[in-house]
C-alpha cells in the first residue's frame, strides 16, 4: 500500500494539524488580550510547569528564569544578551 493513502499516517497528520492550529489559534488569543513580553515569557514559563515530560519542564523553565546553564538561550532584544 502506498504510504501516501495509509489511513492511520492521514489520521495522524490531521491530528496534528489540528493540534498545529488550535495552539495557533490560543496563541492569537493571548497576544490580541493585549500583553507585555514580560507577560508573554510568564505565561510560557508556567506553561512549562505544566508538561508531562519533566526534562523538558525543567529545561523551558530554566531558560525562561535565566538560570539555565544551556547554550540554548533566548535572546530579548533590548536587554543584556551576555
Amino acid at each position: 500500500m502506498d504510504e501516501n493513502n495509509n489511513p492511520l499516517e492521514m489520521a495522524q497528520k490531521k491530528k496534528w494539524l489540528n493540534d498545529k492550529k488550535v495552539s495557533r489559534d490560543i496563541t492569537q488569543k493571548i497576544l490580541k488580550f493585549g500583553v507585555s513580553q514580560t507577560q508573554i515569557r510568564n505565561i510560557i514559563f508556567l506553561l512549562s510547569l505544566e508538561l508531562e515530560n519533566v526534562s523538558e519542564m525543567k529545561a523551558i523553565s530554566s531558560i525562561i528564569n535565566g538560570d539555565g546553564k544551556s547554550e540554548n538561550t533566548i535572546l530579548i532584544p533590548g536587554e543584556n544578551n551576555e
